[in-house]
């Protein structure tokens, strides 16, 4: 039924050091010093500044996607006239 493991698999190990990690940061941070008032501002600050920085760079990566396309639909008829002609003298060169 079950399979015994013969090694400790590492990745687990990882696993269990980040949770681990995570849970003791996030217990520090919430029993800190600060009173709970302070510290739900801050919370609440640190949370709008990484909406807005989420906003901008969503908004960056479609402006350079849409570059990106502008660029594509120029060169695409321009690859394939080339393509074109690469295979008209390939022919006529066997010729």
């Amino acid at each position: 039924m079950f399979q015994a493991r013969s090694k400790h698999s590492y990745v687990d190990l990882f696993e269990g050091i980040i949770i681990g990690g995570s849970l003791a940061a996030a217990a520090t941070f919430i029993f800190g010093t600060k009173k709970g008032k302070e510290l739900q501002k801050e919370l609440v600050h640190q949370y709008k500044k990484l909406g807005r920085t989420t906003q901008d760079m969503r908004q960056k990566i479609e402006k350079v996607l849409k570059t990106a396309k502008k660029i594509k639909r120029t060169i695409k008829p321009k690859a394939k006239k080339t393509v074109k002609r690469a295979k008209v003298k390939k022919k006529t060169a066997k010729r």
